[in-house]
C-alpha cells in the first residue's frame, strides 16, 4: 500500500484511451454515438466484483458516499441506533449521522478494531446495525459480530476502506457481512483518485445502490435516459469515466500490491521481534490481512511519545498512529460529539480503554515498492530505536 506507488504508463495509457477513442466522453452514462460501447465505470464495476467474487458491484465518488449510500439502502432512518467503534476514520460516524441514524461508538480491543465482547450489552429496540471497521487492513473478528447480529437480526456493513485486498479465512473483506464497502481515494490499496465502491451477495440491496447513486435512475436500456424511470429518489455520487479507467488500469496491479505489502512486512516484523519492549497487534488471520502496517505498543504512553520523536529525528514516519489521531479516533472529534445529545457531555471520557491503547501505540507504515535490502535496513533501523526506549 498504497496503489499511488504505481501510478505510470498504465493509468496515463487507460486515460488517454478516452479521448483516442470514446470521443472523450468522461460521463459513465448515455453518449452512446461518441463513446463507442466504452462504459469505463461499468467495467470497472464489474471488474471489481469478479475480483472479490461478488455477483455484482457499485461504483460511486467516495468511501463516504459508498458508506452513506449502503445505508440508505440498507434501509437505515432517523432515528436508528448504529453500532461502530472508537477508531476508524471520521466518515464512518459522518455517513451515519447523515442518515439522521445515532451513533453508539464501541471501544476497540486488541485487534485495534471492534471489540465484539462489548456489543450486546449496547443493544437496544433502536439498533438496526452494526459497522465492523477493517481498520488499517486488519479483517475484523467477523464470526463472533456476524453471530451476535444474527441473533439480534441486525444488519452488518462492512467498512473495508482500509482493507481492500484482505481477507478473513478464504472470504474477502466486503462478503463477511451483508455489505461492504471501499475508499478508492488516493491513499488506499488501489486509488482512482477519489472514488468507492460497494459490493454484496445481495444483488436487490447493489440494484438500489446502483439508482441511489444516480439520482434513481434505473438505468433501462429500453428507452432513452431522458425518458428513464426510477423508484425512489436518489443524489449524485456518481463516478466518471477517468476514475473508472484509472481503477481499471490499477485493479490489475491489486494482486501485486498486496503480495508486496504481505512479504515486505514479514521482513521487518521478523527483525523487530527481538525486541522485548514491544506488543504487536493482534492479527485475526496471518495469511489474509492486507500487512500494509505495523501496530505496536508499548507499556507506557512515554515510551510511544519517546519512539516517535526518536523516528522522526531518523526521518521515519508513522501511520496514522499518532500522526492522524485526530481523523481516526473518537475522543478528537468535539467538532461532532458537541452535536450529538448522546455524547454531547461524555465524548472525552467515552473510550478510556481505546484511549489508554492508543496513547501506547505506534503504526509503521509498509511501502509497495521498498525491496527486500531496504525492508532489512529499515527493520534495523526501528530496532536499534526500540533499544533505546
Amino acid at each position: 500500500m498504497p496503489g499511488f506507488e504505481l501510478v505510470g504508463a498504465e493509468e496515463r495509457a487507460a486515460l488517454n484511451d478516452i479521448f483516442d477513442h470514446s470521443g472523450g466522453v468522461l460521463f459513465a452514462h448515455g453518449f452512446d454515438a461518441f463513446r463507442k460501447g466504452r462504459f469505463r465505470v461499468r467495467e470497472f464495476e464489474d471488474a471489481f466484483a469478479k475480483w472479490h467474487h461478488a455477483p455484482r458491484a457499485a461504483a460511486c465518488s467516495s468511501g463516504t458516499s459508498a458508506q452513506y449510500v449502503a445505508m440508505k439502502a440498507m434501509g437505515i432512518q432517523p432515528g436508528d441506533e448504529v453500532i461502530t467503534q472508537s477508531f476508524t476514520f471520521v466518515a464512518t460516524i459522518e455517513a451515519i449521522l447523515a442518515c439522521g441514524a445515532t451513533p453508539v461508538v464501541l471501544d476497540i480491543n486488541d485487534t485495534y478494531n471492534l471489540d465484539p465482547s462489548l456489543i450486546e450489552q449496547h443493544i437496544t429496540p433502536k439498533t438496526k446495525m452494526i459497522v465492523p471497521v477493517h481498520m488499517l487492513g486488519n479483517p475484523a473478528e467477523m464470526d463472533q459480530i456476524n453471530a451476535i447480529a444474527k441473533a439480534h437480526d441486525l444488519l452488518v456493513l462492512e467498512d473495508a476502506c482500509e482493507a481492500l485486498g484482505a481477507s478473513l479465512n478464504g472470504t474477502a473483506t466486503g462478503l463477511l457481512g451483508d455489505a461492504g464497502i471501499f475508499s478508492l481515494d488516493f491513499g488506499k490499496t488501489i486509488t482512482c483518485g477519489e472514488g468507492g465502491m460497494i459490493i454484496s451477495r445481495n444483488e436487490d440491496l447493489i440494484r438500489d445502490s446502483f439508482q441511489f447513486i444516480d439520482h434513481g435512475h434505473e438505468c433501462r436500456t429500453d428507452v432513452p435516459r431522458g425518458l428513464d424511470t426510477a423508484r425512489f429518489y436518489g443524489f449524485n455520487y456518481r463516478m466518471s469515466e477517468m476514475q473508472g479507467a484509472v481503477g481499471l488500469a490499477q485493479l490489475e496491479k491489486l494482486s501485486t500490491i498486496v503480495d508486496a505489502n504481505r512479504r515486505n512486512k514479514a521482513t521487518i516484523k521478523s527483525i523487530l521481534r527481538a525486541s522485548d519492549k514491544i506488543t504487536f497487534r493482534r492479527i485475526t488471520d496471518e495469511a489474509g490481512e492486507l500487512a500494509d502496517t505495523i501496530i505496536f505498543n508499548f507499556e507506557t504512553k512515554k515510551q510511544a511519545e519517546k519512539m516517535v520523536r526518536l523516528l522522526g529525528e531518523n526521518k521515519l514516519g508513522t501511520k496514522n498512529i499518532p500522526d492522524a489521531n485526530n481523523w481516526h479516533f473518537a475522543p478528537r472529534w468535539g467538532h461532532i460529539w458537541t452535536t450529538v445529545k448522546k455524547y454531547k457531555r461524555s465524548y472525552k471520557r467515552a473510550w478510556k480503554a481505546s484511549e489508554q491503547l492508543m496513547d501506547r501505540s505506534v503504526a509503521l507504515p509498509i511501502m509497495v515498492k521498498w525491496d527486500n535490502e531496504f525492508c532489512e535496513q529499515y527493520g534495523e533501523k526501528v530496532l536499534k530505536i526500540l533499544g533505546k526506549i
